[in-house]
């Protein structure tokens, strides 16, 4: 055995116990999310990442989904216009979205990240999850042409 392998011990476990673990993702945050939003993405392991971090020329959703699918980072967003446009143009994006259609601030926007990664450990690609008040639903983003 190479000394690599038994330096890891992820090595040891084998490839399918490894391929389960809930990988660390790297999200930007954009839209009106709360502070709270960033300090619950901590604590399950996430790291977040503000929408200022992707210095982007002009501001409309296409760029900044390219620019968040260059630096492999995954979206947060509130912005239901960012959603409508998503499907309206078929923007194609291969990393996940986690869209919280909430009415409310800091408490409900925390829970629902609990309750999100609580429930789901980790996140398929090409998905866009909606959490509401009561629930999380989850719906295929558009394929590239």
């Amino acid at each position: 055995m190479s000394k690599r392998a038994t330096e890891d011990p992820r090595c040891l476990l084998g490839s399918r116990l490894t391929a389960n673990m809930p990988r660390e993702m790297k999200l930007v945050l954009h839209g009106e999310v709360e502070s709270a939003v960033a300090e619950a993405l901590q604590r399950h392991g996430h790291e977040p990442h503000a929408q200022a971090e992707l210095e982007l020329a002009t501001q409309d959703y296409v760029n900044f989904l390219r620019a968040a699918q260059s630096k492999q980072w995954d979206v947060l967003t509130a912005d239901d216009k960012l959603v409508d446009a998503i499907y309206a143009k078929k923007i194609w994006f291969n990393r996940s979205i986690i869209f919280l259609q909430l009415p409310g601030g800091a408490v409900e926007q925390d829970d629902a990240i609990d309750r999100l990664f609580t429930r789901y450990k980790r996140l398929t690609p090409e998905r866009m999850y909606t959490v509401t008040e009561t629930r999380v639903k989850i719906r295929q983003l558009p394929r590239k042409l």
